[in-house]
This record gives C-alpha cells, structure tokens and sequence, in this order.
C-alpha cells in the first residue's frame, strides 16, 4: 500500500467524493464506464494508479479539474473537530469537515507565505448563567475595541483577530459550525446563503461555542441559549438597547426596531427576543409578536427582510492579490489557491 503522503491521488479522490456527499457506491455509479465500490476503495488508499480515461472520468463526475487530483497537500490540517450540533447528520458533517480541509489548505498557505497570520488570543471563560454570557460577551467587545458601537463588518472583525472564517453553500437547514483544525485553529463554518443579520448572529452565536466553557451536565438547549445571548449582546450591548427604547415598553413601532436594524445588523426577531429576556417587555407581550408573525404573513416577511449590506470574507483574496503585487507567487499559482482560471486572475488584477 502507498504510504499517506505519497497517495496524494487516493486522498484528493476521498476529499473530492466526500465534499460532495457521495458513498463509493454512489461515486462508482456516476463514473463512464460505471466501477465498484471496492475499486473506489483501492484508488482511495493507493493500491491502484488511475489511467488517463478513468482520471478524466472520475473529474467529470465529481466536477474538479484533473490536476486536482495531483495538488499536493502543502499545509498540514490533518484534525478538524466541530462543536456537535443536533440535526446534522455526520454525512453532511464528513462533507462539510472536508470542504473546510480544502479551503483552510490553501488559506494557511497563503498566510504563510505573506507572513500575515493573525493570532487567536481570546480565552475559554466557564459561563453557567445568561448574565455571566452577556458580561464575557461585553468583555470580548472591549478587547477587539468595539466599545458599545455597531459592528460594521462581523467577519474582518474575527479574521483579524485569528479566527478562520470559512463561506460554504447550503441549503437553508445549516448555518454554521465552528471547532479547532490541529487542535488550535480557531475554524467558523457559516452557510454564505443566509441573510446578512442571519450571517452575522451566526457567526457571533459559534464564536460563543469557541470561547465559552459551559458546564458539561448542560443541556444542549441550555447550551444553545447562551451562544444565542452572548451572540445578541455583542451584537448590541444591552446598556445600548434600553438606552434606545427605555426599561419597560408594552407597545414598540416597527419604525424604531428597522432602525435599529439598519444601525446594528441584528434582525427585528433577535432584538424582540432581547427585549424579552432583559424584561423591557413581558413574556406575554412577546408571544402576541410571535402570533402576529404566524396569523399575518405580509407582517412576517416585513420583519424578516434583511436590511443591513451583505458582508462576505474577503482577506484570503486580498492576501492572494497582495501576493501577486509583491511577486511571491506567480499568476499560475494564484489561480490554484482562488480556484479560478488565470484569465480572471489576470482580469481581476490592476496594479497601481
């Protein structure tokens, strides 16, 4: 058998069919003319070398180019363990583990080769109670110099404070994961398909699992809520909230919470929940807004659009265009790590 390192067919073979979610009997089926189960198996751990036909067959299957399948592996990601998260199946679980493989590859490269690596230096604090999770939340503003402003960018906000965002396509049942590649790479997963307050509560509620030790009887729901408070109290600190609409509301226009949106980036569902939970309105008060929600769909789809600009990661494409300015890596070689062609490589490129 080939040794791991020198399979570098067989391992992109299984990191190609996992990103997209396939068995080997399902691989085998797509692939013309059709091969076994146990003949996947054999390419995958390097007892058998592909011809040129079954490599240019097992491309069109599985939608890479061939010379994917002969990159080598040039940054060690050997280990990405993600936070549990009921709902999601370990098959999708596989997939997105190896989606996130192939992104952070080429994300440390990059970073080691510009010399640019941004260190991770937040601390896992016990929280046990909604209050202890709105204090650390409020300390981590502090220390990534937020003080009690709106945060105009989520994801620059952590990249640059050491944590590998990375942007995945799904379908609306995921949002995000979040866990440590090699045991001390700070990895958050976010589907790039939510709406922009849905992205960045996201975000903030894994970054809460990073961060946050609860205690290990806790339920998972439990769990949930606290993610959840810390997420919405670094969004907007809770000395700003009642600042805007006062300690204790029975009726709020829908005026003032979009405003209060627009400024902040935080849906109108998230803010009535805050309230809720800070006692600005009752329990009652915010059930009556949950009907509302569920009785009158024109009222539900006013409250749930988005109305704060997308956000997207973008440090890995400046460090890559950075790269080519400083002639650290060819037109070639930038292509490879932004998986484009070079034309658009080249396109994209105006130097100054």
């Amino acid at each position: 058998m080939t040794n791991d390192v020198e399979n570098i067919f067989g391992r992109r073979l299984n990191q190609a069919r996992l990103i997209k979610g396939l068995t080997m009997d399902e691989l085998g089926k797509r692939v013309h003319p059709a091969v076994t189960r146990q003949a996947i198996n054999k390419y995958e751990k390097g007892n058998t070398s592909p011809y040129s036909r079954m490599l240019i067959a097992f491309s069109a299957a599985l939608g890479v180019k061939p010379d994917y399948f002969f990159r080598p592996f040039t940054v060690a990601v050997d280990k990405i363990m993600f936070n549990k998260k009921a709902g999601i199946s370990e098959r999708v679980i596989a997939s997105i583990r190896e989606k996130v493989r192939e992104e952070l590859e080429r994300y440390l490269e990059i970073e080691e080769l510009c010399g640019s690596s941004a260190v991770f230096t937040l601390y896992k604090k016990e929280i046990c109670t909604a209050n202890e999770a709105r204090e650390y939340a409020n300390e981590v503003r502090i220390k990534f110099g937020l003080g009690f402003d709106g945060i105009s960018n989520v994801i620059e906000v952590l990249e640059d404070n050491g944590i590998k965002i990375i942007e995945i396509s799904e379908d609306e049942s995921f949002g995000g994961l979040s866990g440590y590649a090699n045991d001390n790479i700070p990895v958050i997963v976010v589907n790039r398909n939510l709406t922009s307050e849905d992205k960045r509560f996201t975000l903030l509620h894994e970054l809460g699992h990073l961060i946050m030790d609860c205690p290990s009887e806790s339920e998972s729901k439990k769990i949930e809520y606290l993610c959840n408070t810390f997420a919405s109290e670094m969004l907007m600190p809770s000395s700003v909230l009642k600042g805007r609409l006062g300690n204790m509301r029975h009726d709020i226009s829908l005026a003032e919470l979009s405003d209060i949106q627009r400024q902040y980036g935080v849906s109108v569902d998230t803010i009535m929940l805050s309230l809720k939970d800070l006692g600005v309105i009752t329990g009652r008060r915010y059930n009556g807004y949950l009907k509302k929600k569920k009785l009158f769909p024109d009222f539900n789809a006013v409250v749930g659009k988005s109305l704060f600009v997308s956000e997207t990661s973008g440090r890995f494409v400046r460090m890559v265009y950075r790269a080519i300015a400083d002639e650290i890596i060819s037109m070639s070689k930038a292509a490879s790590l932004l998986n484009t062609s070079v034309d658009r490589v080249r396109s994209q490129l105006q130097l100054v």
